[in-house]
């Protein structure tokens, strides 16, 4: 065995791994990771954005558009605390990225040096980490960050994906040891870890959703990440059964598939929600079935579990049954079970026919195109939020990828923006992390450089991260950020509005002295910061300026002034406890007796 420093260990490593990239940022505890990267920027390249956070956010998307988990690294002390908001995002979400935190040298553990968490327990920034991380590892030599890789790569992508966490003392980056740098294969190429399901649970499902009368699929992401979108739509199709998805499920299936009804929920779609109130047997597969999806559970909104009866499939037994109770549940890779499910299909007959339910989901989808058309092609001035999103999806090739930070702006894009692809649109779930689309657009841009990269966020969430833009122009990175500005936080102003009489408080951005609505000119910081930039604030603007970025081969800002009083159509409901739930906007509650 040959001596290695600790830094050329963990690169040599990466790059048998055949990471592209490593992003992060600098500081005390990263110096001698940083020291390993300078000599292999031929075989491993730098990204380093302006604050810790956006290195985990362009992680997290870089996993989400091609399954290959990122090395994201830190010093010690404050720069792990900023990458935590990304690894909760990630692990909420079933995404992945290697998380390398700088420590306190071994020496002076739990002395209280430079930036040591160290008043409960020695050097514990793994406790920070453990409940948003697969797994926290803590290296104590050389030896140990040998043994170590293999094994947080093999966690971070295999079964349910999650980022993996290891903490480093600084002084083992330049420590040797007689160790060879491992090999990948040693401990995960070779593992197989997609289950099928029982086969008699395979077979019972199969039973119970051809003999419904009104059936239904529901994908969720786990369906994407299994990359089973083709096994989804062949066995769709040869059973005829209507397909809807969450929303960490969109573009599983294409939104001109005609089996394809939408996202269902709270802020979801009326023909996905209403055949999800009406149907008697629902086939799930890898949704965990959260408060949003689900209505907060208040009957009638988006489910009726029970009379409905729910088959669900999901390779992580701890989801099946958490919050509905289900006629069957099924432990097994979505994919495996699809093809378990086509298989048995075929041998027992025929594609089935298409059934007076398929007519009725049909009526539904009709009911909901009459109702947004007019607000797609709206004139209003302060610009229809709905109308930018028609304008953008009329415009944006068919592979564009679309992702959001969390706000209003991220269910319009629920509601309005059409998927075609798989893995071309990414949204922040369970954590719901402001920040993640601005910063995320440039792990997709990284991931994917032949096709648009487009974030449609908000001033609140842009206002957050907008040295994204820096780096953009810093990389030659040409993504596209449009910001839907209505001067608020706007999805918390709606509910302060909305459950405490109108009373406003702390949501709304206004110049304090004279109470007048102000934020920052955005399209000028992205010039300041050299993007290509455009204020819009007629509509008849939107479609040129929007064309004009995408051509432009830069970076570029869209700063759109849109109405700030457009509310959501609301399509199930969502408990604020203890304050009773709103009614839908659209559609009705479906009362069963």
């Amino acid at each position: 065995m040959a001596e290695m420093r600790g830094c050329d260990l963990v690169v040599d490593y990466l790059i048998k791994e055949e990471t592209p990239y490593i992003f992060g940022y600098a500081g005390h505890g990263a110096v001698g990771l940083l020291d390993g990267v300078y000599h292999r920027q031929d075989d491993i390249k730098l990204v380093w954005p302006r604050i810790e956070s956006a290195a985990g956010y362009m992680a997290d998307a870089y996993f989400r558009a091609t399954g290959v988990p990122i090395p994201v690294y830190t010093s010690t002390g404050p720069g792990p605390m900023l990458l935590t908001v990304a690894m909760g995002n990630a692990f909420f979400d079933s995404s992945a990225f290697i998380a390398l935190t700088g420590q306190v040298a071994t020496n002076q553990f739990d002395s209280g040096a430079l930036q040591e968490e160290y008043r409960h327990y020695a050097a514990d920034y793994p406790g920070i980490a453990r409940p948003i991380s697969k797994r926290s590892f803590q290296a104590h030599s050389v030896d140990d960050l040998a043994k170590i890789l293999p094994k947080a790569f093999k966690l971070a992508r295999e079964g349910r994906p999650g980022p993996v966490h290891v903490d480093v003392p600084y002084d083992l980056w330049i420590r040797t040891g007689e160790v060879d740098s491992p090999e990948p294969e040693e401990r995960s190429r070779h593992l197989n870890w997609r289950t099928p399901g029982s086969p008699e649970a395979v077979a019972r499902a199969l039973q119970l959703l051809l003999a419904a009368k009104r059936p239904l699929i529901l994908a969720g992401g786990g369906v994407l990440i299994s990359e089973a979108s083709a096994d989804l739509a062949a066995f769709a199709e040869h059973v005829n059964v209507p397909v809807y998805t969450t929303f960490m499920g969109k573009g599983v299936l294409s939104a001109r598939h005609p089996l394809h009804l939408g996202i269902a929920g709270c802020w979801g779609e009326y023909p996905a929600t209403e055949a999800a109130r009406n149907a008697d047997v629902i086939l799930a597969l890898g949704a965990r079935f959260s408060d949003i999806h689900c209505s907060s559970w208040v009957p009638g909104y988006t489910y009726n579990i029970p009379p409905t009866k729910l088959i669900h499939v999901d390779l992580d037994p701890a989801e099946i049954g958490r919050n509905y109770p289900t006629e069957l549940g099924i432990v097994g890779d979505a994919r495996e079970v699809l093809r378990q499910l086509l298989e048995l299909a075929e041998r027992q007959g025929p594609k089935r026919e298409r059934s007076p339910w398929q007519e009725q989901v049909e009526g539904y989808k009709s009911e909901w195109e009459n109702f947004i058309r007019p607000h797609m092609e709206s004139d209003e001035v302060p610009i229809e939020p709905r109308r930018l999103i028609g304008d953008m999806r009329r415009i944006a090739p068919d592979d564009t990828m679309m992702i959001t930070d969390t706000g209003n702006h991220q269910t319009w894009v629920e509601q309005y923006w059409d998927v075609y692809e798989p893995r071309t649109v990414f949204t922040p779930g369970g954590f719901a992390g402001m920040g993640f689309g601005t910063c995320g657009v440039l792990g997709l841009k990284l991931a994917r450089p032949e096709r648009p990269a487009v974030c449609v966020t908000s001033d609140g969430s842009f206002g957050m991260f907008p040295h994204a833009v820096a780096t953009a122009v810093e990389y030659d990175l040409p993504c596209v950020w449009v910001i839907l500005n209505n001067y608020t936080i706007g999805v918390i102003r709606d509910l302060q509005r909305f459950y405490m009489d109108e009373r406003e408080i702390g949501t709304s951005f206004r110049k304090q002295s004279t109470g007048e609505l102000w934020n920052p000119d955005f399209a000028k910081m992205a010039e300041a910061m050299g993007a290509a930039a455009y204020s819009i604030d007629q509509p008849g603007d939107i479609a040129g300026a929007f064309e004009a970025a995408l051509a432009s081969g830069r970076p570029a800002v869209l700063d759109v002034k849109v109405n700030r009083d457009t509310a959501v159509p609301l399509i199930g409901t969502w408990q604020f406890p203890p304050i009773v739930q709103a009614e839908p906007t659209f559609g009705e509650r479906l009362v069963v007796t």
